[in-house]
């Protein structure tokens, strides 16, 4: 079988590593597979760039995919892809003939709304977050107007039952209708939002979990790995890390600092030390009676791996999270994890064994979830084996690939490409399609000029 994965980015973010993972253990397994990609920042040879004219279009497309945002005060609660802006991916997918598609997190422009009805083709489609099913924001932060086909976004600020995220609702429904759509959430909070979804539920839908290298994240003797980030041995570490917490409200930054100034109120508060990576500044966190260090943003895993075994406890309080990777990270290192029973961190600790599920979303008792693991640590139990042994047995990306390569050989299996395959598109068909963005005409000195006038021209094709 020949599978072509298909991803916004190879390396940037949670969502890209995972797809370059399970990409690289199928070739382990000896699956054909191939990854292409928008933009490409790795070396790995196996990872495709699109042709350069389709690469220089996608990039033009990641820049205007937020044009139709511009009329709204958008909220910072979460990141949109529109999707709106026409191209060609299905004819760079045809050329490799691939059996199967996969598609990853494809946002920020990389997947045209219109483009996956011309696949013709069988599509995967890992879900890791919302944006499948909504009107353009990748998590709702709670709102549940996805149900109804959206409108009157309040993350647009919007009272208009008929603005952006309704009529990208419609886009979807028009064109993903009839698609061959395999559906993978990863985990059972985001797969039972999918099947409820009008747009998504009558698709067949199978959890399957992200998966990591454990060979990556691995124990290391901690007072080594303190040791390279000056981190004392005779305290409590505790690992926060977060991107744009401080204007998400879906990261539990709120939550995270009611549950510190309880945990400054508790006798010996002045052996816990939180540890803080991510784009957190010194200044951002009041003083709570908890001693803080930042580390930084930090790219490199190996890098990850030493500051995950440095700690005691790693904590992540977000209140909307299809499944958690940091969770699986911390744990694959050793580390018990506390986290809010609710969504994918679910799926992920077993309560009071390998880590602290707090109840959704009480500051109180996600302190006390990091009081308990310590307690436990301090009295012999060994959370981080459970923590590392229960990834070993679920997370790992050798056991979430196999999975992956069942689900593969059952959607090629004789009998049902004999019951439902249908010729692929030749020259003598035609589908209706939105004009193609198709670069080879325009000259490249030109193209940001000829993009922008033909991305305004556009703007009311999505209505």
């Amino acid at each position: 079988m020949r599978i072509l994965h298909l991803s916004t980015f190879d390396t940037d973010g949670g969502a890209a590593r995972g797809s370059l993972w399970l990409h690289e253990a199928l070739r382990r397994r000896n699956v054909d597979s191939a990854l292409m990609v928008g933009s490409k920042r790795g070396d790995d040879p196996s990872v495709l760039r699109l042709p350069l004219l389709k690469r220089v279009a996608a990039k033009l497309r990641m820049r205007l995919d937020d044009l139709p945002l511009r009329r709204y005060e958008k909220t910072d609660e979460s990141f949109w892809s529109v999707g709106w802006l026409p191209g060609r991916l299905d004819q760079a997918v045809k050329a490799l003939a691939p059996d199967i598609i996969h598609l990853h997190w494809v946002g920020a422009g990389f997947l045209p709304i219109a483009a996956l009805k011309h696949f013709h083709r069988p599509v995967v489609w890992t879900l890791r977050d919302m944006w499948s099913f909504t009107g353009g924001c990748h998590y709702t932060g709670g709102c549940d107007q996805y149900l109804e086909g959206c409108g009157a976004c309040p993350q647009l600020n919007s009272d208009d039952p008929e603005d952006l995220s309704r009529r990208i609702w419609r886009q979807k429904q028009k064109h993903w209708r009839d698609a061959d759509l395999w559906l993978v959430p990863i985990s059972h909070w985001l797969g039972d939002c999918a099947r409820q979804s009008p747009l998504l539920g009558h698709l067949p839908i199978e959890v399957l979990p992200n998966g990591l290298d454990t060979a990556v994240f691995r124990p290391f003797p901690k007072a080594t790995a303190r040791q390279q980030f000056g981190l004392p041995n005779n305290r409590w570490i505790v690992t926060y890390g977060a991107i744009n917490a401080m204007r998400d409200a879906r990261k539990g930054f709120r939550e995270l600092l009611g549950a510190l100034e309880l945990l400054g109120r508790h006798p010996g508060a002045e052996k816990i030390l939180l540890v803080v990576f991510g784009d957190l500044q010194p200044g951002d966190i009041p003083e709570t009676g908890i001693e803080i260090r930042h580390v930084g943003y930090i790219n490199d895993d190996e890098r990850l791996t030493r500051l995950y075994a440095s700690s005691d406890v790693a904590v992540m309080p977000s209140l909307q999270e299809a499944f958690g990777k940091t969770l699986i990270e911390a744990m694959a290192c050793g580390t018990p994890v506390v986290a809010f029973d609710h969504g994918g961190p679910r799926d992920i600790i077993s309560h009071c064994v390998d880590g602290y599920l707090a109840r959704p979303f009480r500051p109180d008792d996600l302190a006390q979830g990091i009081l308990w693991c310590l307690e436990q640590i301090a009295s012999g139990n060994d959370l981080g084996a459970a923590a590392r042994a229960k990834v070993e047995a679920e997370f790992d990306i050798e056991v979430v690939a196999a999975r992956y390569h069942e689900l593969y050989t059952r959607i090629l299996s004789p009998a049902r490409r004999t019951a439902n395959d249908q010729p692929a598109a030749g020259p003598h068909q035609t589908h209706e399609y939105m004009p193609s963005f198709d670069l080879g005409n325009i000259g490249i000195c030109s193209i940001i000029g000829q993009g922008l006038a033909f991305g305004l021209g556009l703007l009311p094709l999505i209505a």
